[in-house]
């Protein structure tokens, strides 16, 4: 899964590989209006009580150089911009701009240009992320008995919107709206393969439509990298030709995440999340185990089905060196074609460890290297923020 992390959101392509950022040196970004070691001290300052000034914003400009097993070498290059709406302070959440591109040598291109916006004391979000993908990508198959043998290689073209409002309305609750239109067509298949015999849903030039509603509990202290807090999200979209698509089917989510500090530079963070689809949805949409919004260690695309449940946890420590910091992790998961034939026995199991390295103290942006090994495969993500 293509994924690119930026505060508070998150845009994926079901039918991609992750996204790496890798910067170079720390010369390679750019802040305004403090240099990094002013807002170090501006961050210090803001901790003491008779002090109320805080950083306005900044911005981060980022070469784009990664590699995963899914997308080989990409090259491009991103900006974020950070900038408040509100008068910045200790609570205040930041607004985002993050235009992007991507290139990689296997001739997959990436053009994204996403705002997130938080104002009102951060009760109010909302977010507007549209996107271009060419990416060859690979298919298995339907289910947890697929094999790497069964790779068959396509590529998709996609044209993506999502558009997310939310509001916090009693305590931390946040109920929100929900729409993305997508479309998407094959522009290049197997000729040999399962794809290409027409027996799968979703080959066919296509339009998914996709409103839905959210209901969530948020009490992290960072969007970027939370250390104590948790989330808890319940999500409904349905698709259907009364909203001009081609498919029709319903898709619930329900997505649990945790946080508890268990010193100055370490905590221990865990999720649980589960989705599930029902009626005839396109092959594209359905939820996959593996990658960066699964199960570190497997490919994105390699299990995929109607319905997935995994859970991960990870012990993170910061400031080992200076400002590099480490991680542990570990998760198992399923998936199957309905929730009664989910199982522990397919040993769907990953490991695995990773580097961190604060690259925004204020944001607490982190450039993060992660190696996942599971049963029968393995990989490497190079990416932007913690995996959840």
């Amino acid at each position: 899964m293509l994924d690119f992390r930026f505060p508070g959101f998150r845009v994926s392509s079901e039918a991609v590989g992750i996204c790496l950022v890798l910067l170079s040196s720390p010369a390679a970004f750019a802040q305004d209006p403090a240099t990094t070691e002013e807002l170090d001290e501006e961050l210090a300052a803001a901790a003491a009580p008779d002090t109320v000034e805080i950083p306005k914003g900044s911005t981060v400009f980022l070469p784009v150089i990664g590699y995963t097993p899914d997308t080989s070498l990409m090259l491009g290059a991103a900006a974020i911009r950070f900038f408040y709406l509100d008068e910045p302070g200790p609570e205040t959440r930041p607004s985002t701009f993050s235009p992007t591109f991507i290139y990689t040598i296997k001739s997959q291109i990436m053009v994204f240009m996403g705002t997130d916006l938080n104002w009102d004391e951060g009760r109010s979000h909302a977010g507007i992320f549209p996107n271009y993908i060419k990416f060859p990508d690979q298919y298995y198959g339907i289910g947890r008995d697929v094999t790497l043998d069964d790779q068959e290689d396509y590529t998709p073209e996609q044209i993506n919107l999502e558009l997310k409002y939310d509001r916090e309305i009693l305590g931390h609750l946040r109920p929100g709206l929900y729409y993305r239109v997508q479309r998407h067509r094959l522009i290049k298949l197997d000729p040999d393969g399962e794809l290409a015999s027409g027996s799968v849903n979703g080959t066919d030039n296509s339009l998914v439509s996709l409103p839905g509603i959210s209901l969530a509990w948020d009490t992290r202290d960072n969007l970027w990298a939370p250390s104590r807090g948790s989330w808890l999200q319940v999500i409904a979209r349905t698709s259907s030709s009364t909203f001009g698509s081609d498919y029709s089917f319903n898709q619930f989510i329900a997505d649990f995440r945790g946080y508890i500090p268990l010193g100055e530079n370490s905590m221990l963070a865990g999720q649980l999340t589960g989705t599930k689809l029902d009626g005839d949805p396109p092959f594209f949409s359905f939820p996959l185990l593996g990658g960066e919004e699964g199960l570190r260690g497997y490919r994105a695309g390699l299990f995929r089905d109607k319905t997935r449940a995994l859970g991960r946890v990870e012990y993170r420590r910061d400031r080992i060196l200076g400002r590099f910091g480490g991680v542990m992790f570990a998760g198992i998961g399923d998936v199957a074609p309905s929730v009664d034939k989910l199982t522990l026995a397919g040993n769907l199991w990953t490991a695995g460890f990773g580097v961190r390295y604060l690259l925004d103290e204020a944001e607490r942006l982190k450039i993060r290297l992660d190696f996942g090994w599971g049963n029968g495969d393995s990989g490497f993500y190079l990416t932007l923020g913690e995996a959840f």
